[in-house]
């Protein structure tokens, strides 16, 4: 069985469109997508300026002596517009190597390859 539906994105291939959940709501038309990219977005930034402007790189020591950020997984859409819609993972923060932060990388990783599958 396909599973068309997630927590964040629910694919609607009846009408060439994925309807984002969780984060900028409302309808995406497969043609209108020209990228999608699996990010971190700063926690403290989620929802106060443009989606992914402040992502959360890992592997640096920079975090082993300031203590490591907070962050959400998900998915940067890049229209052929060149609009830019956010679609998270979950609404649960989460850090580097956690068993969250596996999950949502994990889901992600499958949403995305689905949506380049429809857009490609």
């Amino acid at each position: 069985m396909k599973q068309n539906k997630f927590k964040c994105i629910e694919f609607d291939d009846d009408n060439n469109r994925i309807n984002i959940l969780i984060g900028d709501k409302g309808f995406v038309n497969y043609k209108d997508i020209e990228k999608v990219s699996l990010l971190n977005e700063d926690a403290k930034f989620r929802g106060k300026t443009q989606p992914f402007v402040h992502q959360v790189l890992g592997g640096t020591t920079f975090y082993t002596i300031f203590g490591e950020p907070s962050f959400y997984v998900g998915l940067k859409i890049v229209l052929k517009d060149h609009i830019i819609k956010a679609a998270y993972i979950s609404d649960r923060t989460t850090r580097f190597n956690t068993d969250i932060y596996k999950e949502d990388v994990k889901e992600g990783n499958l949403i995305k390859r689905k949506i380049e599958k429809r857009i490609s």
